[in-house]
């Protein structure tokens, strides 16, 4: 009886057998060397720093809007998506026309779409909206007393359960555990460094 066939045996056994050429280049391929290493120096001044570490001036905002549009303050941006906004409403945005109207000025003319907004990307991608910077603060403020109150509400029912459980009231082998609600662990951008 013969051996079984090993993958390969043929090659390795025979070195001058008939090999195809993808073969022949994996069996002769070349060898890794170390060059050397490159000095932290050298790659320092290789990349450049970040914009935001360069200029005192360059602040990183949610949108690069004023980049392009001339407005005062008191005025917020946001680029919205147009299937986002067909889903759920603009939720008091409103869309910065292109021209005529004196309050935004457009810095970069090729941004203007041909139905008087301003768009980035192609004519039918995200479009520039604005809200006045009082009523974008008074929503954040909401915001936050509503998730305050959700907080606040599922602590009370924790505890209302640990005393349910401790008067007997889901039976005598129901005993409360130890151990309080976890309040804040939903995580907060505003508090995580880059």
């Amino acid at each position: 009886m013969s051996p079984a066939p090993t993958l390969g045996k043929k090659v390795f056994d025979n070195p001058n057998s008939n090999l195809d050429s993808a073969t022949e280049d994996l069996l002769h391929a070349p060898q890794a060397e170390d060059l050397g290493t490159i000095s932290k120096e050298a790659l320092a001044r290789a990349i450049p720093p970040a914009p935001w570490e360069v200029d005192p001036k360059y602040d990183r905002h949610d949108s690069d809007a004023r980049k392009f549009v001339e407005a005062s303050p008191e005025y917020m941006f946001r680029w919205l998506n147009p299937k986002l906004v067909s889903q759920t409403g603009l939720r008091y945005w409103q869309a910065v026309p292109a021209k005529g109207d004196g309050r935004f000025k457009l810095k970069l003319k090729s941004l203007a779409a041909p139905d008087n907004t301003i768009r980035r990307g192609d004519h039918s991608g995200d479009f520039l909206a604005w809200m006045y910077t009082s009523w974008y603060e008074s929503k954040v403020r909401m915001k936050r007393e509503r998730a305050q109150r959700q907080t606040q509400k599922a602590v009370n029912e924790h505890a209302a359960v640990q005393e349910a459980m401790a008067r007997g009231k889901f039976g005598r082998y129901v005993q409360p555990v130890p151990g309080h609600h976890p309040t804040h662990t939903q995580a907060d951008g505003r508090t995580m460094p880059d």
